[in-house]
């Protein structure tokens, strides 16, 4: 059924009091939230549209790259007899159709990659539904348009403000199905949409969670010492075996969780395990959606390790309990332009960056003959060889090392007075 039905107010008395009944309350202010924070259903499913494209695309082409490419043939194209002409003939015709170790990790591969896409398309689903029917709550029931949210002229606490008012004169109640009526405050409101996350922030902060790296690991990882670490599959994990087993129905504390710690443990085992099994394919396909979606930012912002950003760990512990996102952002967003202002006053050494200049202008000037060269005939770049390779490889591999020259090259700023 659905997650939450918005019914329509009915006359009974003079005051055209109306209810709406929502089985999940948390799932009900998380949707309008949500709807509120991409400022409007059009942004919203526009923004959940282009990540499910994208995903999409990704996998295919990493699917593709995976299995239907004869990788062996194009190392063996060193010219041109060698050389196939249409790159079709490169494509690996029926890659599944041998038994053998390696089709048997294609197929792993691929069910995974499936698998992905149906989640995120069904999480693409359920995103649309709930920004069409928070669409309508904003605009039936709370009065407030979406141009209005685009325009950014209103605030949440004015969207809390106008259910909670709708609340009390009983206009229009949000009650869950077989209780009361709800509480409707700016704090209830936060304490329901972050009471997940809040568990999250006392959890880092209290340090209840050993995210320090193993001894036993090989030199770099063991050298960071017991520094604590957390990454996106580690959140995920925690999500899993902790958030989704916490609460029950009513989104109170499950007695059985606290009372079974050993529950606990075999499913932090059993994820641990998963992931080291499945950590081949999941490192393929997160350094491939990783380089599709930041090859142009590498070339624009120079910044080819991604760009400086506060790790996952430090951003949950500056989180303060029931700040919602839209609030962190805020304040996080001066302290990211303080961090940078202070990276930028460990600039590189003199030597470094008079390296990078000459090898900015050598290169560069290499790069500038190349392409004179092909304005005249592009078959020059092609069939003219210096020693083992063509001036076209030659020229991807300058413009290249003129990437990464430029990057030696600090930005001088004004000189400040003394």
């Amino acid at each position: 059924g659905a997650d939450f039905v918005l019914l329509r107010s009915f006359r009974r008395r003079v005051e055209h009091e109306g209810w709406g009944a929502v089985p999940d309350l948390d799932r009900f202010f998380r949707a309008l939230y949500a709807y509120y924070y991409h400022r409007g259903s059009v942004s919203l499913i526009s923004d959940a549209l282009v990540e499910a494209v994208g995903l999409l695309f990704a996998s295919w082409l990493s699917v593709v790259l995976f299995a239907y490419v004869d990788w062996g043939a194009l190392a063996s194209c060193t010219g041109q007899d060698t050389c196939r002409q249409n790159l079709s003939d490169y494509a690996v015709p029926g890659p599944l159709s041998a038994v053998t170790a390696w089709n048997a990790l294609l197929v792993v591969y691929a069910f995974l990659v499936v698998g992905y896409c149906l989640s995120a398309m069904a999480r693409f689903h359920t995103d649309v539904t709930d920004a069409l029917r928070s669409k309508r709550y904003f605009e039936d029931r709370l009065g407030i348009s979406e141009r209005q949210l685009e325009g950014g002229s209103v605030e949440w606490d004015a969207v809390v403000a106008r259910a909670a008012e709708l609340q009390a004169s009983g206009e229009h109640r949000v009650a869950i199905h077989g209780a009361g009526p709800a509480t409707i405050d700016a704090l209830s409101v936060a304490q329901r949409i972050m009471r997940r996350d809040n568990f999250l922030v006392a959890m880092m902060n209290c340090e209840v969670l050993d995210l320090g790296v193993p001894q036993f690991l090989p030199w770099p990882l063991a050298a960071q010492g017991r520094q604590p670490h957390l990454s996106k599959s580690l959140e995920w994990g925690l999500h899993l075996c902790v958030m989704n087993f916490l609460f029950n129905h009513k989104m109170q504390l499950r007695p059985s969780f606290v009372a079974d710690p050993q529950a606990l443990k075999r499913r932090f085992v059993a994820c641990g395990i998963a992931q080291a099994i499945f950590l081949p394919f999941l490192l393929y396909y997160t350094v491939m959606i990783y380089f599709l979606s930041n090859i142009y930012e590498f070339k624009t912002s120079k910044q080819y390790l991604g760009p400086r950003s506060w790790t996952l760990l430090a951003k949950w512990k500056f989180r303060e309990f029931n700040e919602l996102p839209h609030e962190f952002e805020r304040r996080l967003a001066p302290s990211d332009e303080a961090a940078a202002a202070y990276l930028r006053l460990f600039t590189p050494s003199a030597w470094a960056s008079a390296g990078g200049r000459v090898l900015a202008l050598a290169s560069g000037s290499l790069v500038a003959v190349l392409l004179c060269l092909a304005a005249l005939d592009d078959a020059i770049l092609l069939h003219v060889h210096v020693g083992r390779w063509n001036l076209l490889w030659y020229a991807g591999v300058l413009g290249a090392v003129y990437s990464f020259a430029r990057g030696l090259v600090p930005e001088r700023p004004p000189h400040a007075p003394g």
